[in-house]
């Protein structure tokens, strides 16, 4: 646990935690997962893989599950997970245009420390993915600070929620709509 605890210590500028997210954390993340159907799902900053394990746990058999992770402590630890609708990528969130079409994805959940990042990356980001998203889609994004106003220029309608965690975390939900309706 101690060395657990560590590694995350050591790399906070990319994890944003000094630990990894609790169970209530990767429970609520992930309740947008349909076990129902096949969906696209993308996670960004998959670290220790806990909320992966999650993801995996809800998939309807046919859907996909794509994770980014950049660094090479996690990224070795995901290597370990055997699931063929589990595909892990060794890079950064800023490409992840590169790897998908415009309005393909159900679901992207985040777990990337994004009050680390500097606003002009962090809104081209968040832009990205509201463009890979389809109507319908949503982006769920967990953090440890009030940040609302990260999504609501982007997203068409955002929701709030709090897990147990330590410190507290922040659930957003943040939707596609169709509007033009």
């Amino acid at each position: 646990m101690i060395n657990k605890a560590f590694s995350y210590i050591k790399k906070i500028r990319t994890t944003g935690a000094v630990y990894e997210s609790s169970r209530y954390v990767s429970r609520h993340i992930t309740n947008e997962i349909n076990s129902e159907k096949p969906q696209i799902i993308i996670e960004l900053g998959a670290g220790s893989g806990n909320i992966t394990e999650s993801i995996l746990s809800k998939l309807h058999p046919e859907s996909k599950l794509y994770c980014f992770e950049i660094e090479a402590h996690f990224y070795a630890n995901l290597e370990k997970i055997k699931d063929q609708r589990f595909h892990l990528i060794k890079g950064s969130a800023a490409d992840v245009t590169k790897y998908f079409e415009l309005s393909s994805v159900d679901v992207i959940i985040s777990g990337l420390p994004l009050s680390l990042f500097d606003q002009l990356f962090r809104d081209q980001l968040l832009s990205d993915c509201y463009d890979l998203l389809k109507i319908g889609g949503v982006f769920r994004q967990f953090l440890y600070s009030l940040q609302k106003n990260y999504f609501l220029p982007i997203f068409d309608r955002m929701e709030m929620g709090v897990a147990m965690n330590l410190p507290p975390a922040i659930l957003y939900s943040c939707y596609k709509l169709n509007l033009e309706t």
